[in-house]
Order: structure tokens, then sequence, then C-alpha cells
């Protein structure tokens, strides 16, 4: 289970919570952080295998982040969540060659099978 980190970033801590203990119960280490500091430092620190990242947040929207990751890992598996999925956010996810872009309003059911199956294919296809 060491090989299958996986590091979320998202503002909304019952989101959060919610996701990590999903993604866990799947049987993959889940390391969170709640801003983009946060995450900055986490990726540094543990070395995860995929970034799930929240588009919308305070301190830094994700693709921001995510530019400032592939300053330094141009290769870590990214997938996208957002509340508000526009037109501009898929085209910016692209960009920076995103795994999966998942809308977080979309059924719980949704969102887990496209997550689910978005790390499956990233941990099959290192």
């Amino acid at each position: 289970m060491n090989n299958k980190r996986v590091l979320i970033v998202d503002d909304e801590v019952d989101f959060l919570t919610l996701i990590k203990k999903r993604i866990e119960s799947w049987g993959y280490r889940v390391i969170t952080a709640s801003c983009g500091e946060d995450a900055l430092e986490a990726l540094d620190n543990t070395s995860p295998r995929v970034i799930v990242l929240d588009y919308m947040m305070p301190d830094i929207n994700g693709i921001e982040l995510l530019r400032k990751i592939r300053e330094t890992n141009k290769k870590i598996p990214a997938i996208m969540f957002t509340a508000q999925p526009t037109m501009k956010a898929m085209e910016e996810s692209k960009e920076l060659n995103i795994v999966a872009f998942i809308p977080k309003e979309s059924s719980m059911v949704d969102t887990e099978k496209s997550l689910k199956m978005a790390l499956e294919l990233i941990f099959l296809n290192p």
C-alpha cells in the first residue's frame, strides 16, 4: 500500500474528510491538505503517486497550484475536482495534462465511479 499514496487538496473540510475515507476504503493511503501551501509541503514530504485537487480554493486555485507543482514535478498524475465546472476550467486542465476532471456536484455515486476509475488507471499504468 505504500506505493498507493494519494494527496487530496480541498478547502472544504467535510468534503475532504468524506473523500479521504472513501479513497482509503479502496486500499489507498491518503494524505490531505486544506490549502496550497500545505499541499506543496505534503508533496515534498510524502511523495504521493497522484494528486487530487479542488479547482476553487481561497488561497490559490487548483490550476495555479498545479502550475507550481509542474515547475518541479512534471509527471505526477492529477485529478481535478470542482463544484462549478466551466469551459475555462476544463481548457486549463487539459493544458496541464490532468487525468480526469470531476464535477463535485454530480451525484456521489458518479463522483466515486469517476474517481475510482481515474485512480485505477493511474496505478495500473505507472
